[in-house]
């Protein structure tokens, strides 16, 4: 088995573990890729059909792990116990929805010693939500497959933290992880969020009622903009 892209950037940011817990498994690839590996010693794969724990019991199967992996169907978190698995991956789903199923099972969430999050979309409410519930990004990194840009982030809950804080909303869409290690695919990750900002921008300036949030997103097209042109010497897009 090999994994590349998306997968193996996740797969990267696991830590050794007892037990990897994957939600929304899908193939069960990651998980199959950890337990082969010996990155973790057993898994949990779930998912909320049956369709994808058929596939995944496939993959089981063709690599022999039927005796050190779960499949469950349920949703989210609530397919384990309290203190099952110490590292969870959420990933191939939209950032609303990580945030629903971290939310609606926290305490399980802040039990893990690490959990890695792949929001496909609406990227920036997985931020805020974190910043909120007292959770610290300690890696994020991007990755290309094909024409599509992923990225993907390793969290820890932080019982020492003071209180709730929330930060420039520039950080909810970039990520200063990436900011401070450069990420090589940082430049193109700017470039694609400032085409997305300049739509919305120019569709909220069109519309023929008034939008009360157009100064907010007009700043943010500024904030994004600026911090591009403080990076990379305003080359050309």
């Amino acid at each position: 088995m090999k994994l590349k892209g998306r997968l193996k950037l996740i797969y990267d940011m696991i830590p050794q573990c007892d037990t990897l817990c994957d939600i929304g498994t899908d193939h069960a690839l990651i998980p199959a890729y950890a337990l082969l590996n010996k990155r973790c010693r057993r898994a949990i794969a779930t998912d909320m059909r049956k369709g994808p724990l058929v596939q995944a019991k496939q993959t089981l199967k063709a690599y022999n792990l039927q005796s050190i992996m779960d499949l469950r169907l349920g949703n989210g978190l609530e397919a384990i116990s309290m203190d099952e698995a110490d590292v969870i991956v959420i990933a191939g789903m939209g950032g609303v929805l990580i945030t629903e199923l971290m939310g609606n099972q926290l305490d399980k969430a802040k039990k893990a010693k690490r959990i890695i999050l792949q929001p496909m979309y609406a990227q920036e409410v997985v931020r805020p939500f974190l910043w909120q519930h007292g959770f610290t990004v300690i890696d994020e990194a991007l990755t290309r497959e094909g024409k599509k840009l992923y990225q993907v982030l390793a969290v820890v809950y932080d019982e020492t933290a003071s209180a709730p804080c929330m930060k420039d909303h520039l950080y909810e869409v970039i990520g200063e992880g990436l900011i401070n290690n450069r990420d090589p695919l940082l430049e193109d990750w700017l470039c694609d969020r400032i085409k997305k900002q300049r739509k919305i921008v120019n569709g909220m300036r069109s519309a023929a009622l008034p939008r009360p949030n157009l100064e907010q997103e007009e700043e943010l097209l500024r904030d994004l903009e600026s911090l591009r042109s403080k990076l990379f010497n305003n080359r050309g897009m």
